[in-house]
């Protein structure tokens, strides 16, 4: 084949351009009415078929004998047309004719009736390269053509168009091409060349093509120059350096669940089949970008190229994430991509930055804290909640054991006598981290967690005030709620002997400070016990 693919399958009636039919029935019907426009303007983006659309209109005007307002292709003045033999019919480029000179030569032959067809036609590509002098030189002749004379401009950046030049054209929008319209075509060409194809690779082409058939026909020709016999979706994989949707959705999912390992051996498997990590991170924030669409948008087929069955996974993988969840993963990976452009360490980069998204604790974002803090209020309302225990999760502590509720006796507790406010404080403290052990013991992890964000700051009136960063409000108020409340009031009891009320306190509500006592919170905390991975149950 010596012309390229979108050259040799370059539509030749209206009813070949793909993906345009409210243009294409708008001009047969104005053939039909003989109610033709003087000037044309046909505006989008690049390879979405304006300039095939102008040379189909061109002939179907002129054509000798038109078969249901389309060119017969056959006639004398369509064959001259097609081999561009025929005088009447001009092309312009106007990326570089663009001169007041080029439009001068233009208006000149403008006075001049067609040799042969019935209308003389110029067709003016990239419209919006022309100086500011050759737009006026165009205007008066755009405005006032002779009565044999058609324009057809077309432009990808419609904007830099002067309004006098808008003003005198009809225009056109050219719209990107649906993935189904350009996976279709891709079919019918590579079925036309008696290629076999698997219907994941022409997927995978449409999709690449993003809305232009000319990208997309272009990437094909070369993955058929890589196997003549077959179109495989493994080796456009390979050919053109993209990462299967099959890994970015694995990437994704381990993600939202939390899974460090997982993750972790995803990116180890990109990395040994040798792809570009900038454009790995790419295709993630895009197709992570797809889930936001598929979870926001009512209608998704209206706003992304793809099919019914790609959009119904994706909306699904979206019920893991939250909206917060979603803006911190394309904030963090899209630093992470502008940071690639500066390092020679980019694995790491990227391993650094999955590890800080599977774990929202070690992120001190925003999102990061909105994130935590729907995850705790879900499980609180819903429950239902899955504990996977550490390894040591069995283990007691060697210095401290805290009885079960079958083994232990009836404690007897006390109240907390005036003057000895300071030593129980320190007890308090001292027994931090037991408090947290018996929490754990007891299965309630939610309340467990909300309290580690507290600190023990004093004991006043029989009661221990544990002081929250004014940052943690929800936990303090969830954590406030009466059965919460008992809970902790029962469990501080139990480890320590106190009968003593609890005071859960924002900073903001605290209008004194200790000055004699170390603040010991931070490293309580800090030595707490190990983590615990809690999901939510779909």
């Amino acid at each position: 084949m010596n012309k390229s693919i979108y050259r040799v399958f370059r539509p030749k009636t209206f009813n070949d351009v793909v993906g345009q039919e409210h243009i294409t029935k708008t001009l047969k019907n104005q053939i039909q009415n003989n109610h033709l426009a003087h000037a044309y303007l046909f505006c989008g983006t690049r390879g979405t078929g304006k300039t095939s659309t102008a040379k189909i209109l061109s002939r179907a005007i002129n054509c000798l004998n038109p078969q249901d307002n389309e060119p017969c292709n056959e006639c004398e003045i369509c064959k001259g047309i097609l081999n561009e033999s025929l005088m009447d019919v001009v092309e312009i480029d106007a990326a570089s004719n663009n001169g007041v000179d080029d439009i001068r030569e233009l208006r000149e032959n403008v006075k001049y009736p067609p040799s042969k067809a019935k209308y003389k036609v110029y067709i003016i590509d990239e419209v919006h390269m022309l100086s500011t002098g050759a737009f006026n030189a165009l205007l008066k002749t755009l405005e006032e053509p002779p009565s044999y004379v058609v324009f057809i401009l077309a432009t990808t950046e419609m904007h830099k168009l002067p309004a006098t030049i808008l003003s005198r054209c009809q225009r056109f929008d050219v719209k990107r091409i649906t993935l189904d319209d350009i996976k279709k075509r891709v079919e019918f060409i590579l079925s036309s060349l008696n290629i076999e194809y698997e219907e994941e690779a022409t997927k995978l082409i449409a999709r690449s093509g993003e809305g232009s058939l000319r990208d997309a026909l272009s990437l094909l020709d070369k993955c058929i120059s890589f196997n003549e016999n077959k179109l495989l979706y493994e080796d456009l994989i390979n050919l053109l350096g993209v990462t299967g949707k099959d890994e970015l959705a694995k990437l994704s999912n381990s993600i939202f669940d939390l899974d460090v390992k997982q993750s972790m051996e995803i990116i180890n498997e990109v990395v040994s089949w040798g792809k570009d990590l900038k454009v790995f991170v790419d295709d993630l924030i895009e197709y992570i970008r797809t889930i936001m669409l598929c979870k926001i948008s009512n209608n998704p087929k209206e706003i992304l190229n793809l099919t019914d069955e790609e959009i119904q996974g994706l909306t699904k993988l979206s019920t893991k994430v939250s909206n917060n969840e979603i803006i911190r993963i394309i904030n963090i990976l899209s630093e992470t991509e502008n940071k690639m452009k500066y390092t020679t360490h980019k694995r790491m980069l990227l391993e650094l930055s999955v590890l800080k998204l599977s774990q929202p604790s070690y992120d001190e974002s925003i999102e990061a804290q909105l994130t935590r803090l729907d995850k705790l209020e879900n499980l609180i309302k819903s429950g239902n909640i899955n504990i996977s225990s550490s390894q040591n999760n069995n283990e007691k502590r060697k210095d401290t054991k805290i009885p079960s509720n079958e083994e232990k006796e009836p404690i007897k507790t006390k109240k907390v006598v005036r003057g000895e406010e300071k030593e129980v404080f320190n007890k308090i403290k001292s027994l931090w981290r037991d408090i947290f052990a018996k929490m754990k013991e007891d299965k309630k992890l939610p309340i467990q967690a909300m309290l580690k964000e507290g600190t023990p700051y004093l004991v006043e009136n029989n009661s221990l005030i544990i002081k929250f960063k004014d940052d943690f409000e929800f936990h303090r108020n969830a954590l406030n709620k009466d059965a919460n409340r008992k809970y902790i009031k029962s469990v501080i009891t139990t480890v320590t002997g106190y009968d003593i009320n609890i005071d859960l306190k924002l900073a903001k509500e605290i209008d004194f400070v200790i000055v004699e006592e170390e603040d010991l919170g931070e490293k309580l905390l800090k030595d707490s016990l190990p983590e615990e991975l809690i999901e939510i149950r779909e």
